[in-house]
């Protein structure tokens, strides 16, 4: 399957409001011990990975979720450069 890419646009206020949120979403994790960070994260998983089929027209879009656990870059990582690619 290849990597497809996908340009969301926003207007500056958007982006501000985001990176407020993603800073005290940070400023969250940051006070919190390893434990609770585990315990607050282990709630927000879900018990089974998402895969549902939506058909539109005569098209049958299947969507499914994975995780990498050895991954390199976190979803801070990824929503950075996302970010970035949209000013492009």
């Amino acid at each position: 399957m290849g990597k497809h890419k996908i340009k969301i646009l926003i207007t500056k206020e958007e982006y501000e409001k985001f990176s407020k949120v993603k800073e005290e979403f940070l400023e969250m994790l940051d006070r919190m011990t390893e434990e609770e960070r585990k315990r607050w994260f282990a709630k927000l998983f879900f018990k089974k990975p998402i895969y549902f089929e939506k058909k539109i027209d005569s098209t049958v879009y299947c969507v499914n979720t994975h995780f990498n656990c050895q991954a390199k870059t976190s979803v801070s990582d990824r929503i950075d450069r996302l970010i970035e690619q949209m000013g492009k």
